[in-house]
């Protein structure tokens, strides 16, 4: 699932037996996300992670060991992108491809996309808010 690829850029992840996840978690996540399929779990920074298929799409969400709910990413269409997003990426990025879309809830932070995107040899991955704002740009490779 390309989406886990994306977060286990962000920090280092360890997967784990169904039995190790505490039931916090695992009673949040099924109340959260009741149609969820193939659900696979990871450890980070002492929070958990699943991933799993969400009616069709590519989720990953994490959880405190309490079972409190921090973030979800989810893989979304470039045309689900809010139209200030798509005004931004064309006008900062104009040239590159979009190879994948995520959009991220967090408890903590305000809604925002990532896109990652190429062009020729650069490879970057780029945060945007919902206003179109570039928020962060990582590039990956030259």
């Amino acid at each position: 699932m390309s989406v886990s690829l994306l977060i286990s850029l962000m920090g280092f992840t360890q997967k784990i037996a169904p039995n190790k996840v505490p039931a916090p978690v695992k009673a949040s996540f099924a109340k959260k996300f009741p149609a969820a399929i193939d659900a696979l779990y990871e450890m980070s920074n002492k929070n958990y992670r699943v991933i799993c298929n969400d009616k069709g799409v590519g989720t990953a969400v994490n959880y405190s060991p309490n079972g409190r709910w921090l973030q979800t990413e989810t893989n979304i269409s470039e045309s689900e992108l809010p139209k200030a997003v798509i005004a931004s990426f064309a006008k900062h990025f104009a040239g590159f491809n979009i190879s994948e879309v995520t959009k991220t809830e967090r408890s903590d932070k305000p809604l925002f996309y990532t896109i990652n995107m190429q062009k020729n040899r650069q490879v970057y991955i780029t945060q945007f808010s919902f206003k179109g704002d570039v928020l962060k740009k990582l590039l990956l490779k030259k």
